[in-house]
């Protein structure tokens, strides 16, 4: 990686260059194992994204677990939670969307860079979670999206809350491993109950059986990270 360029290409479209030793720098995500070394930020990251849960789920979802992850979504953004999530198809955009709805701020982690929003008929949506939150990346700014680098960044979406709610998710889902990371952080994993005949909630039942907490609303949430 080209340090100097990198460092031009953020000035020139007004990206921050995060590094772990910055005040900016998240503070929850400090405490991980393995916090990247520098995080670039389009739009801001503010002191009170601390108080933040992540909403990640599958992204074939079907009705019921959009419309459940905007519900919830939109409820802790109203009660002052910050929603983190990865901006991929399905339930990461609608947690997102439920957010901004709410007027609440969002995170939007990305496994690409933030200059290659991915997928990219999501870039209106990533312009609108800057305006009201970040999107940030541990990658270069025009970096691919390759599947080893999905993994690797849900350990900062876990990072980046105080728990972590599955919203629909396949027994083999990536939302599987964020609430794995989680685990590992020593951060809650809350879990929606879903239709024993959705091959889509099976990941959530086995959390679930696994001892995640199950929730069916804002309150619960709440009541769960104290």
């Amino acid at each position: 990686i080209d340090v100097d360029a990198q460092i031009a290409l953020a000035r020139d479209h007004n990206i921050q260059c995060v590094i772990e030793s910055d005040a900016a720098y998240p503070r929850v995500l400090r405490e991980i194992y393995d916090p990247p070394s520098v995080l670039y930020v389009d739009g801001n990251l503010l002191p009170q994204d601390a108080l933040a849960v992540a909403i990640v789920g599958t992204r074939h979802a079907t009705r019921y677990g959009l419309t459940q992850a905007e519900r919830l979504a939109a409820g802790l953004a109203r009660a002052g939670l910050t929603i983190v999530s990865g901006l991929a198809r399905g339930v990461d955009a609608a947690a997102h969307r439920g957010a901004l709805a709410a007027g609440g701020r969002t995170v939007a982690v990305l496994a690409s860079g933030v200059l290659n929003v991915y997928p990219p008929e999501h870039v209106s949506l990533a312009a609108q979670i800057a305006r009201q939150g970040a999107v940030v990346s541990e990658s270069p700014l025009r970096f691919e999206p390759i599947a080893g680098a999905f993994p690797q960044r849900n350990r900062i979406i876990s990072g980046l809350s105080l728990g972590v709610i599955v919203v629909e998710a396949g027994t083999r889902s990536g939302a599987l491993i964020t609430a794995r990371h989680a685990m590992e952080q020593g951060r809650d994993v809350l879990a929606v109950p879903g239709r024993i005949d959705n091959h889509v909630a099976r990941g959530c039942h086995r959390l679930i059986q696994d001892g995640a907490r199950l929730i069916e609303s804002a309150d619960d949430v709440l009541e769960e990270l104290g």
